[in-house]
């Protein structure tokens, strides 16, 4: 099977949050909750004389992981700018030995399943882990219909290493 897309900075982004384990809107999500929940607990008959700084370290740490989300982001778009094989139209062939990630004009690459340490998604991207540094992502939005992806997802998972 094949897909052929082009990526963009957000798919370049989204795929470095992902291969570092960093999900942005879950994060913000918990944090806004737990600040929330200590709010309205500072108010509930139950008072913790501690309350306000437990509040005051959550929101810090909140702000400290924006602030690393912010710089993954910026350290991303710089390398889609300064890299022109991300910017280029690629196809990515896989079958039952292994995917071909070929970009157009610049050599392909031949990744054996048994090289492939994981495969992770999100929303945007289905990113193909070799090992530290080295991935591939895919946009989601190349696939024609989930069938296709599934394909994908079942050979990668059926062969990659936990």
């Amino acid at each position: 099977m094949a897909v052929e897309y082009t990526l963009d900075a957000d798919d370049i982004v989204s795929a470095r949050l992902l291969a570092i384990g960093i999900r942005p809107r879950l994060e913000f999500g918990l944090f806004a909750a737990s600040v929330a929940a200590m709010l309205a607990w500072s108010v509930s008959p139950w008072r913790i004389t501690v309350m306000p700084l437990l509040i005051g370290l959550t929101a810090s740490l909140a702000a400290f992981r924006l602030m690393q989300i912010g710089k993954v982001k910026e350290a991303a778009m710089a390398a889609f700018r300064r890299n022109p094989v991300l910017r280029q139209p690629t196809t990515a062939v896989w079958d039952e030995r292994g995917v071909t990630i070929q970009p157009a004009g610049f050599a392909a690459e031949r990744i054996p399943w048994a090289q492939l340490r994981q495969l992770r998604e999100n929303e945007r991207v289905v990113l193909l882990l070799q090992g530290v540094g080295l991935s591939h992502a895919i946009p989601k939005r190349a696939f024609v219909n989930k069938a296709m992806l599934d394909a994908l997802r079942a050979a990668a998972r059926g062969h990659a290493h936990a």
